[in-house]
């Protein structure tokens, strides 16, 4: 497990969904799967899908915790300035995003998945493909949540300017990785699990800096 500690003031629930991120966005090294799932023939593999199905499930139902938290304490802070209607647009779409936000964080489910990719080698195709689509749009659903943070932040004072979160998850060509895994006998899969776990390594460090910055600007 890799991540930033932080230290949660007690009593507040956007830090402590922030701090959670230290046990549940779990990241490993790509390389290093890959060899050990050839090395192992392949058993190593599946505790990789497990985990790459467990961080997702954590991962998204962290940040259905922090979208709350974090528009209840943006709409607190509207209020005790008596500028609510400020940044009323603001609100409206943050409160759309963060219903998406905690319809997705529905469990997909590791253990189900682990046994399903024990007994069958097309669970692993479905998998990717069913991953691959959940990052993508959480990853879309994310930027927006920390543009629309920051765009009223900046409005009531509380953050210095408003900034623009860009997605970090590479829309990749599902059908390009089924074929060319299929062409090579698996293979390829080896590249396909090496991307999977990279693109959301990479997606979770891009939005430490989001996160920081909404717990300084909403203490």
């Amino acid at each position: 497990m890799e991540g930033t500690p932080y230290a949660a003031q007690p009593g507040n629930p956007l830090e402590y969904h922030v701090g959670a991120r230290v046990s549940t966005d779990f990241i490993t090294d790509p390389g290093t799967a890959v060899l050990l799932s050839v090395v192992t023939c392949g058993i190593y593999g599946l505790y990789i899908a497990y985990k790459l199905v467990q961080r997702r499930d954590e991962h998204f139902r962290r940040m259905a915790g922090v979208a709350d938290a974090a528009v209840a304490a943006l709409r607190a802070k509207a209020q005790a300035q008596g500028r609510e209607e400020l940044i009323a647009p603001e609100l409206s779409q943050l409160e759309q995003v963060r219903m998406q936000m905690a319809t997705m964080a529905t469990e997909r489910g590791a253990a189900i998945w682990l046994l399903i990719c024990m007994f069958t080698g097309i669970g692993y195709l479905i998998l990717y493909y069913l991953l691959m689509q959940d990052y993508v749009q959480h990853d879309v659903l994310e930027a927006q949540f920390f543009t629309l943070m920051s765009g009223a932040l900046a409005k009531l004072g509380l953050a210095t300017e408003a900034g623009q979160a860009a997605p970090s998850v590479p829309q990749r060509d599902f059908a390009t990785f089924l074929i060319l895994t299929l062409v090579t006998c698996g293979i390829y899969g080896l590249y396909w699990m090496y991307v999977m776990i990279k693109d959301f390594n990479d997606h979770f460090m891009a939005q430490v800096p989001w996160e920081d910055f909404l717990v300084q600007a909403l203490r």
